[in-house]
């Protein structure tokens, strides 16, 4: 009975290796599940303990914001990483100033709403690439996901970057709501934002290089 029962066991292994292979071979990207808005989640949590004197719980949560979005970057293109990984450098100096009680809150805001506007471009990236493999319900989801990221980077930014979020917030809502772009006029359209996207974040880029 041994012999059996080894074999059965060996068959039950194999099964379950080659259905884990299965699920992960086949499981979607991050950018369109909910794990893509944990970022906004963390960094909103962050922003409320700091104002709330919970210092510690705040960094939790920035750490909490950082890990998630290197957790996304993992799986977005090159262009998209550079200008993300840029907004991350940002939040981890943020981090660093938090642990030595050298921090403004208004850095904090500053540095979320780069990170949020560089998920957005992320997003649409993604939807660029699932537009072209004509895969256009997860074009949708990933569609919906850059602007909810926008409208959370609303919630942190204030002046003259607000009215920029609210724009590309506009522009995005107007995208979505019309059902009746080809597919060429979808991609033209996005790729317009994506520009946009990128020049805002080059703009921030020099002016933190100025202040060097």
């Amino acid at each position: 009975m041994r012999a059996p029962s080894y074999v059965a066991i060996l068959l039950i292994s194999y099964a379950a290796l080659h259905l884990t292979s299965m699920v992960i071979n086949h499981s979607e990207p991050v950018t369109v599940t909910s794990d893509a808005i944990d970022p906004d989640l963390f960094l909103k949590n962050s922003s409320k303990y700091y104002n709330s004197a919970a210092h510690n719980r705040s960094m939790e949560q920035l750490l909490k914001a950082i890990k998630a979005i290197e957790k996304i970057e993992q799986e977005i293109d090159e262009d998209s990483r550079k200008i993300v990984d840029f907004a991350v450098t940002d939040l981890k100096e943020i981090y660093s100033e938090m642990r030595h009680d050298t921090f403004d809150i208004n850095k904090l805001n500053k540095a979320s709403v780069k990170a949020l506007n560089a998920l957005t471009y992320a997003e649409l990236k993604v939807t660029e690439h699932f537009v072209e493999s004509q895969d256009l319900n997860n074009a949708k989801i990933a569609l919906d996901y850059s602007m909810l990221h926008i409208k959370n980077a609303l919630r942190f930014s204030e002046g003259v970057t607000k009215e920029y979020e609210i724009k590309i917030y506009s522009e995005l809502d107007s995208l979505i709501q019309n059902k009746h772009l080809s597919d060429e006029e979808l991609i033209a359209r996005i790729q317009q934002m994506l520009e946009e996207l990128d020049n805002e974040q080059l703009y921030t880029e020099e002016n933190v290089e100025s202040h060097h």
